[in-house]
């Protein structure tokens, strides 16, 4: 074994099965039907081979095969890298760190190392396999648990991951401008797609942005995408804003389930709080929004502090963010006091 340079504990038939580049995309979808039985029987397959491995180290009986399975593993690793360095070396080595801490697998766990994947085996039986793609960044990944298979594809925001249900993404767009737990967003030159999962079922939503003024500015495009997808999934508010209110969907700052902020002319900015039931309980103007962030917002403008704001005869504008706080001073006598602070 000390010979080899790729540790692979598979059959021939299924070496390659699940990691070998493809330029035939057109069986993405039902090969997952197709060969689902070949992931399980290649996961049965490396479960057995593994758990023998693991029997007998625990019972003492092979402890040379143990450390030449480590020494390859090794050896393996340092042949296929060549001492790499340099940044990219450094992105896919916080990116594999990354995948492991969110699929609860260490080092000691990985049994498989190749220019193909990454196979893992904990000692409680989970077989996790990460396939790479040509340039050696973390794919897709398939968990074996007990009579449990799962194929995720695997999204990376600089180094960290997102893991999101196999989908088909041949019609999407190359440009990913954002990505969250449920949500992952494309854009092409005139149109955004959002791709959301329910119970492991995508769904894709199409936002025109050929009236998007200021295409150029990534800042303003997220914040026209997440408008226009959230008076989408709001019928009622969308009707409230665009029909009753006339509010043009470029002069929408934010709108979120309890509130909308927007520009009502080139001085004024209006708040909409709303109830449970998404009607208007609130609304008041102001002539210069609070300077903090967005998600600060979200936190000053509630019905419970907006009623406090205005009982003690605050400002808005006059709030500032310290961190992960937001914080209301007010001269009192010859000092300036913080009257009101909240964590965002």
């Amino acid at each position: 074994m000390g010979n080899k340079k790729d540790i692979n504990l598979l059959p021939e038939e299924y070496r390659f099965a699940s990691s070998r580049p493809s330029s035939d995309k057109r069986k993405d979808d039902g090969g997952i039907k197709e060969v689902g039985n070949s992931i399980k029987g290649l996961m049965d397959i490396i479960s057995s081979k593994v758990s023998s491995l693991q029997n007998e180290k625990a019972k003492g009986s092979n402890l040379n095969l143990s450390k030449g399975l480590k020494d390859n593993i090794t050896e393996n690793t340092s042949q296929n890298s060549e001492k790499p360095t340099g940044l990219l070396y450094s992105l896919k080595k916080a990116r594999l760190k990354n995948l492991e801490d969110i699929l609860n697998l260490d080092k000691k766990d990985l049994v498989v190392s190749s220019k193909f994947n990454y196979v893992y085996c904990t000692d409680f039986g989970k077989v996790v396999i990460i396939d790479k793609d040509s340039e050696g960044h973390a794919k897709t990944v398939t968990i074996k648990e007990a009579d449990n298979i799962s194929v995720k594809t695997i999204k990376f925001h600089n180094a960290h991951p997102f893991l999101y249900p196999k989908y088909d993404e041949r019609s999407l767009p190359g440009q990913i401008i954002h990505m969250s737990k449920n949500e992952i967003w494309y854009m092409a030159d005139s149109e955004a797609i959002i791709v959301t999962f329910h119970n492991d079922s995508p769904n894709f939503l199409k936002i025109s942005l050929g009236n998007l003024k200021q295409p150029s500015n990534i800042k303003a495009v997220l914040n026209y995408i997440e408008c226009h997808k959230f008076l989408y999934q709001n019928n009622k508010i969308k009707t409230l804003l665009l029909e009753e209110r006339k509010v043009n969907t470029d002069d929408i700052i934010r709108v979120q389930s309890h509130y909308a902020l927007y520009k009502e002319d080139s001085s004024i900015y209006r708040v909409l709080l709303f109830d449970e039931l998404k009607n208007v309980s609130n609304e008041f103007t102001l002539t210069e929004l609070p300077n903090v962030n967005e998600e600060a917002w979200d936190v000053l403008f509630t019905n419970d502090i907006f009623e406090y704001v205005k009982e003690n005869g605050y400002s808005f504008s006059n709030f500032r963010q310290d961190n992960d706080y937001i914080e209301y001073w007010q001269n009192i006598g010859s000092k300036s006091v913080c009257v009101m602070r909240c964590k965002i």
